[in-house]
C-alpha cells in the first residue's frame, strides 16, 4: 500500500501562477533577469509492519493519513516526501475505535536520503526503527542487500548467503545480528542462493534455493520478522520478509507444513458406524497408503484437540471416514482432493446426515490465527441441520437477559438470518466476557453466558445439533476451537 503524501511538486495552476510573478530585475534596460523558484528538497521513506501482535495500522504525516491498514509483514514501499520536520503518527485499528501506538514529533527527513521505518516489538513495547538501505549500487547482475533483525523474542542469529547445497560448517557467517541490529550485506551476484540463519550453532531457519535472477540490479532490503502461527513456528521461529522498492515478498522455512484441526459435529455418523469413527488421509506427502490420522473419533471430539492443530506436509489430501475398524475398505465416505497450503491452518468439520439430508461432507475453512492483542477475533460456524434458519447475538456480558433478546431488545443480532452450512467471515471484538445466544424458533436454544474472549484469541464458534436419532432433541450447544 502506497503512501499519498498530499503535494510535493507544484501543480499546473501553482506553476502558472509562479511563472506570472517572476521578478524581472536587470544589469541594463535589455537584459532582464528572471529568478526561477527554488526546487523542493525531498526524501523518500519506506514503512514495514513487524510488530508480530500488533493490529493493522493506519500512518498520518503531519496528520495527513497516507497509508491505511498496513498489517504485520506488509510493507509500504518507497515513497517521495518533503524533507525536513515531519510528525508521524503510527495508529493502531482496534475494535470500538483507533489509536495511536506510535508518535514522532519532527522527525528529520533528510533530502535525497532513502531511509525504512520499521514498526517493531510487541504492542506493549512498540516502536520505530530507522535503517538505511545499502549504501551499494548494484550492478546490473547483481543485488544489494540490507539485513535487519527484527524479531523481538528470535536470539541473536548468524547470517550465512551461499549457492544452494554448500555446508556452513566451520564458515564465517556474512554478518551476526541481534533484535534491532542490522548490517550493510554490499553487493552480491543475482542467482540461486540459500539464505539460513544460525543460532548457538545450530540452524534456526533455512530457505531453501531461492532465485535471485529476477532482482537483478535492484537493492532489497530483508528483515527477519517473527513467525507468528503454530505452522510456521514449528519450521522457525522467524520468516524472512524481503522488500523491494514497490513491494515485498515473505520467505518462510523450507521445512514449513500446514495445520489441520478435525471437528466431528456429524449428529448421526456414530449412529450409522455403530460406534465412533476413524480417519485416514491419503496424499503422496505420506507415502503410497493411507494413513490413520484419527483412531477413535465420537460426537463433538475435535482432533488432536480444541486449541492445537496436527502439523502435516503441505499436501493435496483425499480424506475418509470409516466405521472403527482399522480398515479404509469400510469407509462410507470419501472426499474430494483438499489442498493444504504451506504455512496456512486449517479447521475440517465432519458435518451432516449419514443416513439424510443435508448429507454428509466435509466443511473446510482456513483459519487466521495470528494472535492481536488489542482483539479477539470470532468466526461463526453452522453445522447443526435440525436448527435451520437461527438468529446469533454476540453480546457483552450481562448486557441482556435470554427473554430480552427473544423479545427484540438487541435488535436483529450479529447474524439474524443464519443458515447451515454457513461460515462467517472473522468478527473483531474487544477483549471480554461475552453472551452467546443462537435462537431458533423464537426460543434461545443454545446459551452461553459469559464467555471470555481474551486479547490475541482467534475462536472458531461451532454450533451443533443434538446426536441423532436419539439423543436430546433439545440439546443444542457449541463446539468452540482456537488458536
Amino acid at each position: 500500500m502506497n503512501f499519498n503524501p498530499g503535494n510535493t511538486r507544484l501543480g499546473s495552476a501553482m506553476l502558472l501562477t509562479a511563472l506570472l510573478g517572476l521578478t524581472a530585475c536587470s544589469n541594463s534596460d535589455d537584459d532582464p533577469i528572471i529568478t526561477l523558484p527554488e526546487p523542493t528538497a525531498t526524501s523518500e521513506v519506506r514503512v514495514i509492519h513487524a510488530s508480530p501482535d500488533a493490529p493493522a495500522v493506519n500512518i498520518r504525516l503531519n496528520d495527513n493519513e497516507v497509508v491505511t491498514a498496513l498489517d504485520y509483514g506488509a510493507s509500504t514501499g518507497f515513497a517521495t516526501i518533503t524533507a525536513g520536520p515531519t510528525d508521524i503518527a503510527v495508529e493502531g485499528i482496534i475494535p470500538g475505535g483507533n489509536a495511536d501506538v506510535i508518535t514522532v514529533p519532527a522527525f528529520d527527513f533528510v533530502a535525497d536520503t532513502r531511509n525504512t521505518i520499521l514498526a517493531i516489538n510487541d504492542v506493549a513495547t512498540i516502536a520505530p526503527l530507522v535503517v538505511e538501505e545499502s549504501a551499494t549500487t548494484p550492478a546490473a547482475t547483481d543485488v544489494a542487500i540490507a539485513v535487519v533483525h527484527a524479531a523481538p523474542t528470535a536470539p541473536p542469529v548468524d547470517i550465512f548467503v551461499t549457492d544452494p547445497g554448500v555446508d556452513i560448517t566451520g564458515m564465517m557467517p556474512l554478518t551476526t545480528l541481534a533484535f534491532t541490529e542490522s548490517a550493510d550485506a554490499g553487493a552480491l551476484t543475482a542467482g540461486p542462493v540459500q539464505i539460513r540463519a544460525a543460532a548457538g550453532g545450530n540452524v534456526v531457519y533455512d530457505s531453501g534455493t531461492i532465485d535471485l535472477t529476477p532482482f537483478s540490479g535492484s537493492r532489497l532490503f530483508i528483515s527477519a520478522i517473527a513467525s507468528t502461527t503454530a505452522a510456521e513456528q514449528a519450521a522457525s521461529p522467524i520468516k524472512l520478509l524481503v522488500a523491494t522498492d514497490t513491494d515485498a515478498v515473505t520467505l518462510r522455512d523450507t521445512n514449513t507444513g500446514s495445520g489441520a484441526k478435525v471437528v466431528h459435529a456429524s449428529p448421526d455418523a456414530g449412529s450409522a458406524a455403530g460406534g465412533p469413527v476413524e480417519v485416514f488421509a491419503t496424499s503422496a506427502a505420506l507415502g503410497a497408503d493411507p494413513v490413520e490420522l484419527i483412531p477413535a473419533f465420537g460426537y463433538t471430539d475435535a482432533f488432536p484437540t480444541a486449541a492445537t492443530y496436527a502439523e502435516v506436509p503441505s499436501a493435496d489430501y483425499v480424506f475418509d471416514v470409516a466405521p472403527d475398524t482399522n480398515m479404509i475398505g469400510d469407509s462410507v465416505f470419501t472426499s474430494g482432493s483438499v489442498t493444504l497450503e504451506t504455512a496456512a491452518e486449517y479447521t475440517v468439520i465432519a458435518a451432516g446426515r449419514v443416513t439424510g439430508t443435508p448429507v454428509f461432507d466435509l466443511q473446510v475453512t482456513q483459519d487466521f490465527n495470528r494472535p492481536i492483542t488489542t482483539e479477539a477475533r470470532v468466526k461463526v460456524i453452522h453445522a447443526a441441520p435440525a436448527a435451520g434458519t437461527v438468529a446469533v447475538f454476540v453480546t457483552p456480558a450481562g448486557d441482556f437477559t435470554p427473554e430480552q433478546i427473544v423479545a427484540g431488545d438487541a435488535g436483529a443480532g450479529l447474524l439474524p438470518e443464519f443458515t447451515y452450512p454457513t461460515i462467517t467471515d472473522y468478527v473483531s471484538v474487544a477483549p471480554g466476557d461475552y453472551d452467546i445466544r443462537v435462537v431458533a424458533g423464537g426460543v434461545v436454544a443454545i446459551n452461553v453466558e459469559g464467555f471470555g474472549l481474551g486479547g490475541g484469541l482467534v475462536a472458531n464458534v461451532i454450533a451443533r445439533g443434538p446426536a441423532e436419532p436419539s439423543g436430546d432433541p433439545t440439546d443444542f450447544g457449541l463446539i468452540v476451537t482456537t488458536n
